[in-house]
């Protein structure tokens, strides 16, 4: 990248000259996203509000980004954790909850994620009362602190045992009516829009099912299903209640069913008719999903595609074991190239290793989803298909989530007037010959620069 230059306007503006600043930076020589394209043309971001400025701004330098693609910030709708914090992990000290999120805020801005929905799994009514007031959104997002909170993201306890994967059966529950969820959520005395998202399988709740979504979507809430074994059926009552996503699809949910008798939750992303499919995530680290399945859902709704990580908190750390308290239990997980196991006791009382989240950054399923898609299944082929294989990812970690979340005006897009949250990004050739991947080269947060440097995914080169 140049450095910044300063315009040859000769009318800059008065911040600038009595600062030394730029108020207004124009990017040329790139290739910014925009209505669901990598476009030839500028880009204009306003440091002094933090928003994507507009072209009829006089801008006060200017940056040659050297062909690189600009994309809006990363939105991860599902982390539970970095660096060795877990956000579901309550310490005994709880002025140390706030102090170990900005930690990681700060952490994962430098890997491209500039808003999150930080994820707490299955526990006591307890722990969410405890950490849900620190996950309010951000209320006025700054460069020095890092990635947004957009809010919390609850997965579980309303889940069904038998689809529960690595949660603590124990703390699972059942649920007669929203009061239910209020009392172990204490949504009614939460900070405002502090639970931005709910991941609950329908058929837990055993009355009132359609009348508890549709209380949570009313609230502002996206309801997800996931951890379930819903009938296609109790699935589309769920859809028609408000329910508009599906968490880590084709993880702890049946497979698609081919004949009526059979159909499960995972046919509901296939469109039917008017009735609109809702979005899913899609864990794209290599171990969750064989590149196969992620193509398939892909090719029945690319629209409805969401990367998420379902990172752990040994997400940035080496090797290891690592202490983890999942619900009641004191337990621990081991990351070992790339895959996050623990221990768990199964119905027998048999103890076995199972998955437990992720240890991958949202660049890596970027990068990941890209080497699953060849330009014949976008219909493409040359530069033209690179280039929508490219927008096909980044759309699914910026516009989509932003969309499902209502946030589009703010963020996930480069619109004027939005937040001045974007990534640079350089495509490059893979190490050793291999397909084509974007190395991350700057990130922009509420108009200032807060990472430049190579990276790849999970380590990066300054």
């Amino acid at each position: 990248m140049s450095a910044l230059r300063p315009s040859s306007s000769s009318t800059p503006s008065s911040r600038a000259q009595d600062h030394g600043e730029p108020e207004v930076i124009q990017f040329v020589n790139c290739r910014p996203l925009r209505d669901g394209k990598l476009v030839k043309g500028d880009l204009w971001i306003n440091t002094k509000n933090g928003t994507i400025g507009s072209s009829k701004q006089t801008p006060d330098a200017v940056r040659d980004l050297q062909g690189c693609i600009i994309a809006p910030g990363f939105i991860d709708c599902q982390i539970n954790g970095a660096i060795g914090f877990n956000f579901s992990t309550i310490p005994d000290d709880i002025s140390d909850y706030p102090k170990q999120l900005t930690k990681v805020n700060k952490w994962l801005v430098q890997t491209g994620v500039t808003s999150y929905l930080p994820t707490l799994t299955s526990q006591h009514s307890e722990a969410y009362h405890k950490a849900i007031p620190f996950l309010t959104p951000t209320p006025r997002p700054s460069p020095d602190r890092g990635a947004s909170v957009l809010g919390a993201h609850l997965e579980g306890p309303f889940l069904n045992p038998c689809k529960c994967g690595v949660h603590d059966r124990s703390v699972l529950r059942t649920a007669q009516s929203y009061q239910d969820l209020d009392t172990v959520y204490n949504l009614s005395r939460a900070p405002p829009h502090s639970v931005k998202m709910v991941t609950l399988a329908p058929e837990v709740l055993l009355q009132e099912g359609p009348e508890i979504i549709s209380t949570l979507t009313g609230d502002g809430i996206v309801v997800s299903l996931g951890h379930t074994a819903a009938s296609y059926e109790k699935a589309r009552e769920a859809l028609a209640a408000g329910a508009r996503m599906v968490t880590h699809f084709f993880n702890a949910m049946p497979p698609f069913g081919h004949r009526e008798s059979e159909l499960s939750i995972a046919n509901i992303i296939i469109p039917a008719g008017n009735e609109e499919a809702p979005s899913y995530g899609i864990i794209a680290d290599g171990v969750h999903n064989h590149k196969s399945a992620v193509m398939l859902a892909h090719s029945v709704h690319p629209e409805g595609l969401i990367l998420v990580t379902d990172a752990m908190h040994v997400l940035g750390l080496g090797d290891g074991t690592y202490p983890w308290r999942n619900g009641t239990e004191k337990s621990s997980v081991v990351k070992s190239r790339g895959r996050v196991m623990a221990p768990k006791m199964d119905e027998e009382k048999r103890e076995r290793m199972v998955l437990a989240g992720s240890a991958v950054t949202l660049l890596e399923c970027v990068n990941n989803f890209l080497g699953y898609i060849d330009t014949t299944s976008v219909g493409l082929e040359g530069d033209e298909g690179e280039n929508e294989r490219i927008v096909s990812a980044l759309m699914a970690v910026t516009e989509r989530p932003a969309r499902l979340l209502g946030l589009e005006g703010s963020i996930g897009t480069l619109e004027d007037g939005t937040d001045g949250d974007i990534v640079v990004l350089e495509r490059v050739t893979g190490e050793g010959g291999g397909g084509m991947v974007l190395k991350l080269r700057e990130v922009w947060k509420q108009g200032r620069m807060v990472f430049e440097g190579e990276n790849w995914g999970g380590v990066w080169r300054l």
